[in-house]
């Protein structure tokens, strides 16, 4: 078939590109190509199989070259712990930080079954790149062992261990990572010591300890929080007065049947979202809560219910009626099945 396409048009040269009008884009053509097969940075593509910037290097010998002289495509690294052999992803992990030098690098490990100290080691030499970090650490000697020393690009956090931690004193935690501003915590953030006031976005749970407060009090010019509260938690916070002037969005996860009381002071907020709370009355707790805290500015109020409970057909004309000029949502927790 070939021969006769040659036969038939004289002109045509006989070269792959004649079958093949896809390998005669420029380069930033197909560059642009491939950043746009992966998901948007810093969200992480897996290491392997469908989805993966290796499967790009698979096609033909002139991709093959272009992939790998292209360092956007190497720099976020997610390792998945459930099903991995970890001394070929290890091994992966170190081949892809070289080949994004000297790019920001956005690294995702978890969730720890067998967490290993060779990826620390291999990530470690890097940590002046790191930008990202989503990590489930195995313990906090792990977790020690990764606060120390500077990252100048750190921006995101997320954290979380899958034990409790040992630590008498609060481990002293990315001190030097002048462009952090988003944490997420799933552990006792008392058990750190993070630049608080340089945050404006962090999301944490609280414990039943008074010492706790006093990172809501440092974390002065947060514009975003997100808290997950419990009951004994809730009793800690009672009158606190917790003064956060620039915060503009607040979610509560707590599963209370108590008034909020006046806690926080909130001059600043719009959007205000409270999951599975529990008060007989939550109307008028609600009402109690944003008016202890000078929510004079507030746009939106987010309530979540249970998906057990019922919601009556007059709740929204009652929310409306409470919080004129107030956009009310009131919606189900939906259960994973």
């Amino acid at each position: 078939m070939p021969r006769k396409i040659l036969s038939l048009c004289p002109n045509t040269t006989d070269s792959s590109t004649s079958y093949r009008p896809v390998l005669t884009l420029p380069t930033e053509i197909v560059v642009e190509i491939f950043i746009h097969f992966l998901p948007v940075y810093p969200r992480c593509p897996p290491l392997g199989g469908l989805g993966s910037p290796i499967l790009l290097t698979q096609i033909c010998r002139d991709w093959r070259e272009i992939a790998l002289a292209t360092r956007r495509l190497w720099r976020a690294i997610s390792v998945d712990t459930h099903w991995i052999v970890f001394p070929r992803e290890v091994a992966r992990t170190r081949i892809w930080l070289q080949r994004s030098h000297p790019l920001p690098v956005s690294l995702r490990c978890g969730p720890p079954i067998a967490f290993p100290a060779a990826f620390f080691r291999a990530i470690t030499p890097y940590r002046q790149r790191w930008a990202y970090l989503d990590l489930r650490l195995q313990d906090d000697t792990q977790l020690a062992a990764l606060c120390d020393g500077p990252t100048p690009l750190l921006k995101c956090l997320d954290l979380s261990l899958n034990s409790k931690m040992t630590h008498v004193d609060p481990v002293v935690a990315f001190s030097d990572a002048p462009l952090l501003h988003t944490v997420l915590l799933d552990f006792p953030a008392a058990m750190l010591t993070l630049p608080w006031a340089q945050l404006t976005s962090l999301t944490l749970k609280l414990v039943d300890a008074p010492k706790h407060l006093s990172i809501l009090k440092l974390a002065s010019n947060l514009r975003d929080l997100h808290l997950v509260l419990e009951q004994k938690t809730f009793g800690s916070l009672q009158g606190a007065d917790i003064l956060i002037p620039r915060l503009e969005s607040l979610k509560l996860c707590a599963k209370l049947d108590r008034p909020l009381g006046a806690t926080f002071i909130l001059p600043a907020l719009r959007h205000f979202a409270i999951v599975e709370y529990l008060n007989p009355e939550p109307i008028a707790a609600l009402a109690d809560f944003i008016a202890s805290a000078g929510c004079t500015q507030l746009d939106e109020l987010s309530i979540t219910v249970p998906d057990s409970a019922s919601i009556s057909k007059d709740a929204y004309p009652a929310y409306r009626k409470a919080f004129p000029g107030v956009l009310v949502s009131i919606a189900k927790r939906k259960v994973p099945k």
